[in-house]
């Protein structure tokens, strides 16, 4: 992965959040205020100039009620087209290849973003997928490296499996370290942060159920978490 396919990556990304925050109807100015950054940096992301952390991506999406997976860059072929993705139902009827149905993704053809001074993520879907986020997260080594300074908090529930590597979690207050084969699943309204602290590349699988509509007008400080703890 080199700085040039991270600014493509960004530059797609910044281009659906700048679509998002218009057909919302609000400024740069508002969004940067809703989000806790400076105008100036949303400007220089939606220009793919600039990049978000994990915490921030989060906020983006939750305050422009769009769906996370929906900001990767699409799969292309080899002549850089986006290929059209057919019905499930219609393609597989008809036996037709099961990467045009969109339910197989090769490898060499996942979308990807690499976040802000954090993990790499790949999505395992073809197409984004409605009400759920299908990614592999992967940190890159970083020999004695300190938690992250901000804590992740937002609507759903997710679900980890670890590939490769040893990842550090800290959900609340609790802490462990995570080995391959080892699993995690918990309330994503808690405040939780992962990160790698060897000199191993960290691999894992991410399953994040998105939060259901009826509950997103449940503010932070409505949840169990929210009550009770002091992030």
């Amino acid at each position: 992965m080199n700085d040039t396919d991270a600014a493509s990556e960004w530059l797609t990304v910044g281009e659906r959040i700048r679509a998002s925050r218009n057909a919302a109807g609000m400024s740069i100015r508002e969004l940067g205020r809703r989000i806790d950054v400076s105008a100036s940096h949303v400007s220089q992301v939606e220009r793919g100039l600039g990049s978000f952390s994990v915490r921030t991506l989060y906020n983006v999406v939750n305050v422009l009620g769009i769906s996370m997976d929906g900001l990767f860059e699409e799969v292309v072929d080899a002549q850089g087209v986006v290929p059209a993705v057919q019905d499930e139902l219609v393609a597989t009827e008809r036996s037709a290849p099961l990467d045009e149905a969109g339910i197989v993704l090769r490898r060499s053809a996942r979308p990807s973003i690499q976040l802000k001074e954090g993990p790499r993520w790949e999505r395992l879907t073809a197409k984004a997928e409605d009400g759920a986020d299908f990614i592999e997260v992967i940190y890159a080594p970083a020999p004695g490296a300190e938690p992250p300074a901000d804590f992740i908090r937002h609507g759903g529930r997710e679900y980890g499996v670890i590939v490769s590597g040893i990842l550090n979690a800290q959900v609340g207050f609790g802490q462990a370290q995570l080995h391959p084969g080892d699993s995690i699943a918990f309330d994503s309204r808690i405040p939780h942060r992962f990160w790698n602290s060897t000199s191993e590349e960290v691999r894992a699988v991410w399953f994040v159920l998105e939060e259901r509509s009826d509950q997103s007008s449940r503010g932070p400080g409505d949840s169990p978490a929210g009550r009770h703890n002091g992030f």
